[in-house]
């Protein structure tokens, strides 16, 4: 089955969070299909069964697609967009008359990492009176957002039938079926992407590897050692380095399938506040032990050529961003001591964040052929660096805006 187009790939990496229905081709027919791009995280709640609505409404006639996961009790999060391909509208009219959808999960590097099928879908006829008023084309999303922001505040918060939404009842559920992915790295070694693996963090250090092993030819060094005794121990999670610095990531998971009973937010929050600590000792640990010239090595043993003299860059990996309840915390104050104890710098970014450096540095370095991915890596975190000044936290989000060749912003 073709999930995703090109066209389809690139809007599933470049945002966040999405949802987008197809009519995708089976063996000997064409099913109704409901794509989910979100965080791990949030795939982590849907696939151990969080309560789940689909709602359709239409605006101006644009139909607009809602799923709302209550992953935070009786509240939760709002993934949505507005239908404009006729594939999409095809999907929607198959769900009406076979009363059936299928539904994948993306993560957020737009892997396929889970599946299930839905049968005896409950469709209000209404439905199909909304597809044949619906129209069709491109959007503008940053305009429609404005306009619309009411329409979402009525279904968060009056989640049942409504006048302004037709809501498809609970469509939750734990039957969900996983679907491998392996990446073979510039080492030649394979890194697997698997959902329902309970070792959550090596996981989120996988989806680490599958960003940043093409930034250097040898690619990411996984899991770098240092000795310690007899024997060695880990120097941080992941390591890149180049002639102008290197760059250490510590990364910090959270347990969600070895709970027995799905955590609210707010638990998550006070987990992620206490990880995010620990990973500031383990990194100025780290950079101290690069300072004193300890040999670094790979998990075969073979002595790694690293840079020590210029500023790191150390990076705390955590899940979701949103998880820091407080980014007061996480100040200028505590940027200048981590730069005073180290000589680096430090950087708190979830998964979709690292994936938006990593595509800047990709632009930048196709339109600076001098520049080498790394060193367009090691640019943009300085540059977000700069942000982070003059924000006042490290809790920042950014996004690279560079005219394309008529001048206009992408």
């Amino acid at each position: 089955m073709h999930l995703l187009s090109q066209q389809n790939y690139s809007e599933f990496l470049s945002c966040p969070q999405l949802i987008r229905f197809e009519n995708a081709r089976a063996s000997d027919s064409f099913e109704p299909t409901l794509l989910i791009k979100s965080s791990t995280l949030l795939l982590k709640y849907i696939i151990l069964g969080a309560s789940m609505q689909l709602a359709f409404t239409l605006y101006n006639g644009r139909l607009i697609c809602a799923l709302r996961v209550r992953d935070n009790g009786n509240s939760g999060c709002v993934i949505w967009s507005i239908v404009e391909r006729k594939e999409e509208l095809d999907g929607i009219r198959g769900l009406t008359a076979c009363k059936s959808l299928i539904i994948h999960l993306f993560n957020e590097i737009a892997i396929n990492v889970a599946w299930t099928k839905f049968d005896n879908v409950v469709v209000p006829d209404y439905l199909l009176e909304m597809i044949d008023n619906t129209i069709l084309g491109p959007i503008d999303y940053s305009h429609m957002n404005r306009n619309i922001e009411h329409l979402f505040e009525h279904l968060y918060y009056q989640a049942k039938q409504n006048d302004a939404w037709l809501i498809l009842e609970d469509i939750g559920r734990s039957n969900w079926n996983p679907l491998d992915n392996v990446f073979i790295t510039s080492a030649a070694s394979s890194s697997l992407i698997n959902i329902f693996n309970k070792d959550e963090g090596k996981q989120q250090e996988q989806l680490g590897i599958w960003l940043t092993d093409n930034l250097q030819p040898a690619g990411s060094y996984y899991s770098p050692q240092i000795p310690k005794g007899a024997g060695t121990r880990e120097l941080t999670d992941i390591l890149l380095s180049h002639q102008f610095g290197s760059i250490l990531i510590e990364s910090k998971a959270l347990s969600i399938l070895t709970r027995e009973k799905l955590p609210d937010r707010t638990k998550l929050k006070q987990d992620v506040s206490y990880h995010i600590k620990k990973a500031f000792k383990q990194l100025r640990g780290a950079i101290r032990a690069l300072k004193s010239n300890l040999p670094v090595t790979n998990l075969k043993g073979e002595t790694l050529i690293v840079e020590r003299e210029n500023p790191v860059h150390a990076i705390v990996l955590v899940p979701e961003l949103n998880l820091i309840d407080d980014r007061a915390v996480y100040n200028l104050e505590l940027l200048e001591n981590f730069i005073r104890k180290t000589g680096g710098f430090i950087h708190i970014l979830d998964v979709s964040e690292l994936l938006r450096i990593v595509q800047a540095a990709e632009i930048i370095a196709e339109r600076n052929k001098a520049a080498t991915l790394m060193m367009a890596f090691d640019y943009y975190l300085m540059e977000r660096m700069q942000k982070v000044a003059e924000s006042g936290t490290l809790c920042i989000e950014v996004l690279l805006r560079l005219p394309d060749k008529d001048g206009e912003d992408y």
